[in-house]
């Protein structure tokens, strides 16, 4: 018996290792089996989906150059040495034998001058209040209507820059004030008294001034402008065709000329105007006579028409384009030299990730959208794409296509229409 012991104890151990192998084998394979079975059924139901608001985008598309103003113009003289005043906005379109500016012996008798303008209309508003006197008060409404009215006018004037505007709007709006105090009387207000003040303040003044102004008047009609760059006479419509390349570049560098002193302004013929830049043909390929597009100055955010009217390709590579605009302003008017920014194909939508992108059984793109706790899939209609983005069309009212302000899914697995997700 003691001699089969050990044999037997031998025996046994190969068994032994050997089923405890099995077990961890199969202990193995049993949670290889659970994590891939909660894996799975987590990516089923509970991954987490990353979306993004489908929002409105404009893709602009510019040419921004430095361009030439030209303009049919002409100087104008007043054969004086005296300081002149204008009494014109740049722009401003005047008659036959208009009085462009006032003549003054000094700088202090301007400015005594302006303080007599002041006064003057000052006046005036209380010759108008005054002559409210004898009549009821069933004008104050109306008053209060206007006066409301005008505050808004000058509100958003402010907001706009258009300080010519706002000053005339401020003196409606002080006129309607004082008729208002007027109809009302709450604290007796004399307005003879002032008017008789005013004037004897402005006689006052006109007894200090060096000289009385004299008026300048020119023999000329049409869009007057106060600034002069010495360029009036070479640049005109008829040699705008004839300008080379070296003409422009010279004119970018240098936009002034020497001007003579007796010169107080220039008069243009009409409110059209013309424009000539260098471009790259490349990027003008698609552009052709008659060709309409919009454009801006510098930071002004005004955008206005322009036509293409002259094409000129070079043997570089560079074009010389030519446009006419027929809307005047002071800024047009008044400059020599500015920065264009033209505007091309200006492109609105809806912008969305290029990876948001799927096809559906009929090959159809869309894009899976989370409404609730389901996906559906939403139609889009491309527009253009750019770098990581495409812009589609706007069809919120077309059913089945995507929306303004859809939840759209940019990145999830295994989506599908009418698919859970938490």
């Amino acid at each position: 018996m003691a001699d089969n012991t050990p044999e037997r104890a031998s025996g046994k151990r190969p068994v032994i290792k050997r089923t405890v192998y099995l077990r961890v084998i199969w202990v193995l394979l049993g949670l290889f089996f659970l994590i891939t079975v909660v894996s799975q059924f987590y990516i089923r139901f509970f991954e987490s989906l990353q979306t993004e608001v489908a929002m409105m985008y404009k893709s602009p598309d510019e040419i921004v150059f430095k361009g030439v103003h030209i303009r049919n113009e002409k100087q104008l003289r007043y054969g004086g040495a005296d300081v002149v005043a204008y009494i014109h906005e740049d722009g401003s379109k005047l008659g036959s034998n208009p009085v462009v500016a006032r003549s003054y012996k000094s700088v202090e008798d301007i400015l005594i001058q302006g303080r007599i303008d002041q006064l003057s209309e000052r006046a005036a508003i209380l010759e108008d209040a005054a002559a409210l006197a004898s009549t009821d008060n069933s004008l104050l409404e109306s008053f209060n209507n206007q006066i409301t009215i005008r505050h808004t006018q000058l509100l958003s004037q402010l907001n706009e820059g258009d300080y010519y505007e706002i000053d005339r709007l401020k003196n409606d709006y002080l006129s309607l004030q004082a008729k208002k105090q007027l109809l009302r009387n709450d604290e007796g207000i004399d307005y003879r008294a002032q008017i008789n003040s005013i004037y004897a303040e402005i006689s006052r003044l006109r007894a200090s001034m060096s000289a009385l102004p004299r008026n300048v008047s020119i023999d000329e009609a049409g869009y007057f402008v106060s600034v002069v760059d010495g360029r009036e006479d070479s640049l005109n419509f008829d040699k705008v065709s004839a300008l080379q390349k070296s003409d422009i570049e010279q004119i970018i560098r240098q936009p002034t000329l020497d001007v003579p002193d007796d010169v107080i302004g220039k008069m243009i013929d009409g409110y059209k105007w013309r424009f000539v830049g260098i471009f790259d043909t490349e990027r003008t390929r698609r552009f052709y006579p008659d060709l309409v597009l919009e454009f801006r100055i510098g930071a002004n955010p005004q955008t206005v028409q322009a036509t293409i009217i002259g094409i000129k390709r070079l043997d570089d590579g560079s074009s010389i384009i030519t446009f006419e605009c027929d809307t005047l302003t002071a800024e047009f008017a008044s400059r020599r030299v500015s920065q264009f920014s033209l505007s091309l194909d200006s492109h609105s939508g809806i912008r969305i990730r290029s990876e948001s992108v799927h096809f559906n059984e009929d090959n159809e793109p869309g894009v899976f959208v989370q409404h609730g706790v389901e996906l559906v899939f939403r139609k889009i209609k491309e527009i253009r794409s750019e770098n990581d983005f495409i812009i589609v069309e706007d069809t919120t009212d077309l059913p089945g296509y995507i929306s303004l302000y859809d939840n759209v899914v940019v990145r999830g697995r295994d989506l599908y229409e009418g698919k859970i997700v938490r």
